[in-house]
């Protein structure tokens, strides 16, 4: 179904389906965050087992990197002026940009959404191996896409020094062991995370759906366990989350069924 068939106007949808409040993902983002440096101090401390960390690390920081997600198309104007997620973000790499670039970019990929200026589109369009690739190198990608376009102001360099300077402390903390699992644990979370959200739902099979396909039923509860059943409904949604971004993800179904009442929406709404 085109956007313009669609049954509702944008102002319609964001009357009926309200965005949530930031501070509502920034909190779930905090949590998940404290967990992620908690498991991996755990680690160094040699009280969790690297078979352990290695695993729980990786969903920690998709379910950290989901809410910072959620929480970008979140209703801005009841969030609180400051919040402690935005400062203890998951360094992935010692070339990372500040919150804010990292939050602008993914806006330019909704509304540039395909073309010369999305910042996205290297890893969207081409082959499943080479977006692979691609969203392994994702910090420094998009950190050399956005210097060569907006240049590096002393507010952005100070943000990338404190993040360099805070990825070389947990490194000298963990030692050649911590270096190794940390950045092994990370750059597999992120590239997951950018494999799924700029590569996969942008497959014509599941993107332009109002109602798309359920996925087959042991990867829905094995991806609902392990990164949650909003992240899913995202996913499985994403190309309604493009058309009406401040939908929460949890209530995408029930969008679809008002878009296309007669779609047989198996996944019930949540509250």
């Amino acid at each position: 179904m085109a956007a313009r068939t669609l049954r509702m106007t944008r102002r319609e949808v964001n009357a009926v389906f309200p965005g949530d409040p930031r501070t509502r993902y920034d909190d779930a983002m905090l949590a998940w965050s404290l967990a992620f440096h908690a498991s991996y101090f755990a680690f160094v401390a040699e009280v969790m087992p690297g078979w352990l960390f290695g695993p729980l690390g990786v969903v920690l920081f998709l379910r950290y990197f989901n809410r910072w997600h959620e929480a970008l198309h979140a209703d801005q104007r009841v969030a609180a002026r400051w919040h402690p997620a935005r400062a203890l973000l998951v360094v992935v790499s010692p070339i990372y940009l500040g919150r804010p670039q990292l939050e602008e970019l993914h806006v330019m990929h909704h509304r540039e959404e395909g073309s010369e200026a999305d910042p996205d589109r290297e890893m969207m369009d081409t082959g499943p191996l080479r977006a692979a690739l691609l969203c392994l190198v994702q910090p420094e990608l998009l950190a050399v896409w956005y210097l060569r376009r907006r240049g590096l102001d002393s507010r952005l360099a100070l943000a990338m020094l404190t993040h360099a300077a805070t990825w070389a402390a947990l490194m000298w903390l963990g030692g050649l062991r911590g270096f190794i699992a940390y950045n092994l644990v990370v750059r597999i979370g992120n590239a997951l995370a950018w494999l799924v959200f700029a590569w996969l739902v942008h497959q014509p099979w599941l993107y332009g759906q109002v109602d798309p396909p359920e996925f087959p039923r042991p990867l829905r509860w094995l991806w609902i366990a392990l990164v949650g059943r909003e992240n899913y409904l995202g996913v499985r949604f994403h190309f309604l989350h493009h058309l009406f971004t401040a939908v929460p993800d949890r209530r995408l179904p029930a969008l679809a069924q008002r878009l296309n009442p007669d779609a047989a929406e198996t996944a019930p709404e949540a509250a």
